[in-house]
């Protein structure tokens, strides 16, 4: 089987809302969401009881990945030939006679060896956390600009965090590897065996988490909010306690030779792999 991948890119989203205009749009929705974040449904606060005590600008990692996959063999087959009544003996096919066989329950009929020629061809194209490696949908982002991230090693925007992901390249390619990869049954001869990574993105997501105190009870919760498409969210967290370290290309982009046995379904097969090199100063 021979893999081949496309340039890798990390990308990450301009945001479309300021931290100004996102606490703004918080500040009308914060009581619910608060009230809820804390567990006190019933007891629920004032406006004025609640207070923000810190914003974090963060960019979020998730992962796009597109493959195609395309396979040619030959299959043998036989082919069995229903025929109009008893009374045929013999049939004449492509110059040769082929003798007939009567069988109870489907009558008669003569058999025909051949060579199936066969193409089969698979495409799936999926996002994931960067965190949890759980599927998610991007087709939102879709339309919101993006710029390329030509040195992620040393990618650290001013006042902002960048979550490093949790979950590498090869584990997320090798779930879409087995939605497009499927096994070949009955084939005797496999002419082609070809896979393209047609896409493997790194993409960092703008996303405020806004920590409010609810002062009359001493209790804290966080609102998220989405800064492309404006989505807010309650029982958020401030991922700066729990994730620290810098993003490395090499470790998260782990898609190597060595490696490409393990995204492969079964990797009983041999697997040569071509990376593209990607032009990183576009």
């Amino acid at each position: 089987m021979d893999i081949y991948v496309a340039p890798e890119q990390a990308y990450f989203y301009i945001p479309r809302f300021t931290p100004e205009i996102a606490a703004d749009r918080v500040e009308q929705k914060k009581t619910g969401l608060i009230a809820g974040a804390v567990g006190s449904l019933i007891s629920r606060p004032k406006p004025e009881e609640i207070h923000m005590v810190s914003l974090e600008n963060r960019l979020e990692p998730f992962w796009q990945v597109s493959i195609s996959a395309r396979t040619r063999y030959d299959r043998n087959q036989t082919y069995s030939v229903p025929l109009r009544g008893p009374e045929v003996q013999q049939v004449t096919i492509f110059g040769q006679e082929v003798s007939t066989e009567l069988k109870a329950k489907e009558g008669p009929r003569f058999s025909l060896s051949g060579v199936e020629h066969c193409l089969e061809e698979g495409h799936a194209s999926r996002g994931f956390s960067g965190l949890s490696g759980e599927p998610v949908d991007l087709d939102k982002y879709q339309s919101f600009p993006k710029s390329l991230i030509v040195d992620l090693d040393h990618f650290e925007p001013e006042g902002t965090l960048v979550v490093p992901p949790q979950v590498r390249a090869t584990a997320v390619v090798r779930k879409v590897m087995a939605e497009v990869i499927k096994p070949v049954k009955g084939a005797h001869v496999i002419h082609e065996e070809r896979v393209d990574v047609e896409t493997l993105e790194l993409n960092f997501i703008p996303v405020y988490a806004l920590e409010y105190e609810w002062s009359a009870k001493g209790k804290r919760g966080i609102i998220e909010f989405d800064a492309l498409t404006g989505e807010i969210r309650g029982g958020g967290k401030k991922l700066s306690e729990q994730f620290k370290g810098l993003v490395s290309r090499d470790l998260l982009f782990d898609l190597t030779a060595d490696a490409a046995g393990m995204i492969v379904p079964g990797g009983s097969i041999a697997v040569k792999l071509v990376k593209a090199v990607a032009d990183r100063k576009k």
